[in-house]
């Protein structure tokens, strides 16, 4: 391969933009990039103009392309937003307030949970057998309901029989897609196994449907090189297999950017922060290796046990919608919902700017003004669900480009279905985001301000919980916004800070460390003089960067670095990944003497623990080996390490568990060289 001639092109699927690069393979230079508006009702078209823009003939080349990666923030966005499609959740063993309690309401949604007698014990023995009758009677019933499966079964990690059983069956009467939580992780906690599970069920066909896109792009443009993924940590694998797991690409954004940041400013210690439309990620950069997080990845307010970088992903962006919380807080609320900015919606739908010129001329000022809706292109193939749904729907297909939202919602019972429809992708919603007030205040200056402006108006004409007006202009109402986009990152920042130095994050958000971030503000008479602040230079990405994060650095006193190409840093650092996998095997000792090594659906148990250690290291390496053909690497180097717990009992060491860590690194086939 000469490698001069030939390129790396990374893309990142963000919620606003669909950045392209292209760099050399072997000095990983940009030569090329491109950035789109995305587009969510056709993922396919922005894929392939960015695609078609990085890949235009002159400087890179079709057939040059070696290698198609992808980090997207879907899956991420997706969990911070509440959207994702109905999934069932098959529990065999557990009770109900058992699942509960990990916050299993939460993620179910409208879905439903089928209770099933079975179980393990914790050395893999079964304690109850499993019964499948009920299972087929459940599947009647909600079937029509749900988009994909998800099963749960107590100690399945010692033994996955169960679920594989439940699982062979769901697909046998449904073919639909079953996720099994014992495939996602080797930890014994079962509740928090099943919100993984569910959450990953819920995501297969959104991210279905990116790949799908993907995959058509490259076909049109006749890119025949493979097609590989960011995971949550950084590392790249197939397609093919993230279809099967794609919870495993939540987080992916935020490490392709930690990643990129590192290439693109060459410092190995700082803090990296991405400010996207939807979220703001941010991670920590110790030694030019992101720091991970072994305890599973926490999003949008749900843990997992996915493992990913240590990032705290906050909802607000540049698209947040900035609203009226007079019952929350006597300020403004920003996210976490994403918005298309008025300045952007107006440009295609000549009905919001007359909705924000009747608003702004009638006297009466509601906490809805300014929104407006309207029916996305998939609404068509959205099973309605409720009267009110179908209420708010018949109504919206009455206009060919929607309404104000005052037109549509007049009960809170309507208000909680269009929450569900804009969660599930069936409706659009135009508001004021920061975006707006960046082009009132003249800092940005992408698109025509006076729709902005509008809405700044109806904004600051609004009252909060305390009876006050929000502001007194258009201007005073951006610059508000504008700060307070800066102070809830730069309080992130601070939590990130806390979380990395093992620190109470709880105690971020004391009146005492408030008020220290407000002391940047101005300067106060009180006798007391609190600072907060970080001791690293602050690495921003994303394509606002440059905007916002000025002040975010003022607040925080800190250098703030903004290095070139900052906009593509995610696509950059999806172009340069390393495909990377792990598993974890634990052999246990039912009693002294006896060792039962957990793999498969059938423990093995030896006399010897050498024998165990030997074959369970077989079994890793068998696993992988799999594995890592799925995810696109043919060579690969193994790495193994052993952790043993034992206790003493009369002065002798009575062994408990020996824990085999076992990890295989290697590029994508198609660019080893």
């Amino acid at each position: 391969m000469n490698s001069s001639h030939s390129f790396l092109v990374g893309i990142d699927t963000g919620g606003t933009y669909t950045d392209a690069v292209a760099c050399d393979l072997a000095t990983t230079d940009v030569v090329n990039k491109a950035k789109v508006p995305t587009n969510h009702d056709d993922l396919g078209a922005c894929v392939s103009a960015a695609l078609q823009a990085v890949i235009d003939g002159s400087l890179v080349s079709s057939s040059q392309v070696s290698l198609v990666s992808i980090s997207t923030t879907l899956a991420t966005n997706a969990l911070v937003e509440g959207v994702g499609r109905p999934a069932a959740l098959v529990a065999i063993g557990f009770d109900d307030a058992a699942l509960r309690r990990a916050g299993l309401k939460e993620v179910l949604d409208e879905g439903a949970v089928i209770f099933l007698k079975g179980g393990h014990s914790s050395h893999g023995q079964e304690m109850t057998p499993l019964e499948l009758a009920p299972l087929e009677t459940a599947l009647d019933e909600i079937d029509s309901r749900v988009d994909a499966y998800a099963v749960v079964g107590s100690f399945s990690v010692r033994n996955s029989a169960h679920e594989s059983a439940v699982a062979d069956l769901i697909r046998d009467v449904t073919s639909k897609p079953v996720t099994c939580s014992h495939e996602l992780s080797e930890q014994l906690d079962g509740p928090k196994r099943a919100v993984t599970a569910l959450l990953n069920a819920r995501l297969i066909a959104l991210i279905d449907d990116l790949l799908s896109a993907v995959e058509a792009s490259m076909a049109a443009l006749k890119v025949k090189s493979p097609l590989m993924i960011v995971r949550g940590d950084g590392s790249l694998v197939s397609a093919a297999f993230v279809r099967q797991r794609p919870i495993e690409t939540i987080l992916s954004g935020p490490a392709a950017s930690v990643l990129g940041s590192f290439a693109l400013a060459g410092i190995g210690d700082a803090v990296v922060a991405d400010l996207g439309g939807t979220t703001t990620d941010v991670a920590v950069l110790a030694d030019g290796k992101p720091a991970s997080n072994s305890q599973g990845a926490l999003v949008g307010g749900q843990a997992t046990m996915i493992g990913a970088i240590r990032v705290h992903t906050a909802g607000v962006g540049g698209d947040s919608h900035v609203h009226n919380a007079e019952f929350e807080t006597p300020q403004l609320s920003i996210g976490p919902r994403r918005v298309v900015p008025l300045v952007v919606a107006s440009q295609s739908i000549d009905g919001i700017r007359q909705m924000l010129e009747s608003q702004a001329r009638n006297p009466i000022v509601r906490d809805t003004d300014g929104i407006y809706l309207w029916l996305r292109d998939g609404a068509t193939r959205w099973k309605v669900r409720s009267e009110t749904e179908e209420e708010i729907l018949q109504t919206l297909k009455t206009s060919t480009s929607g309404c104000a939202y005052e037109d549509v919602i007049t009960s809170g019972l309507q208000r909680n279905a269009t929450n569900r429809l804009l969660n599930a992708g069936v409706i659009a919603m135009a508001g004021f985001t920061p975006t707006d007030a960046m082009h009132v205040l003249d800092l940005d200056a992408r698109y025509e301000p006076e729709p902005a402006l509008l809405g700044a108006h109806l904004l600051a004409r609004q009252r909060d919980r305390l009876g006050q007006l929000f502001a007194a202009s258009s201007v005073e109402v951006s610059e508000l916004v504008y700060r307070g986009l800066a102070r809830q990152i730069a309080m992130t920042m601070l939590r990130v800070a806390a979380d990395h130095d093992g620190l109470p994050i709880d105690q971020i958000e004391s009146p005492l460390v408030t008020e220290a971030l407000s002391a940047s503000d101005a300067q106060s008479d009180g006798v007391l003089s609190v600072r907060v602040g970080l001791n690293r230079p602050l690495i921003a990405v994303g394509a606002p960067a440059a905007l916002y994060f000025p002040e975010v650095g003022r607040l925080l006193n800190t250098e703030v670095i903004v290095p070139e190409h900052f906009e593509v840093a995610n696509a950059l650092g999806a172009a340069t990944g390393m495909i990377e996998l792990s598993t974890t095997i634990t052999v246990s000792a039912p009693r002294r003497g006896l060792f039962r090594v957990h793999v498969g659906e059938e423990p093995k148990t030896f006399y010897e623990l050498s024998r165990a250690q030997e074959f369970a290291e077989f079994a890793a390496g068998k696993e992988l080996a799999t594995k890592m053909a799925l995810a696109g690497a043919n060579t690969y180097d193994l790495s193994s390490n052993w952790v043993t717990k034992e206790v003493a009992v009369a002065d002798r060491p009575l062994f408990v568990e020996a824990v085999l860590t076992t990890t295989a690194t290697g590029r994508p086939s198609a660019i080893s060289i």
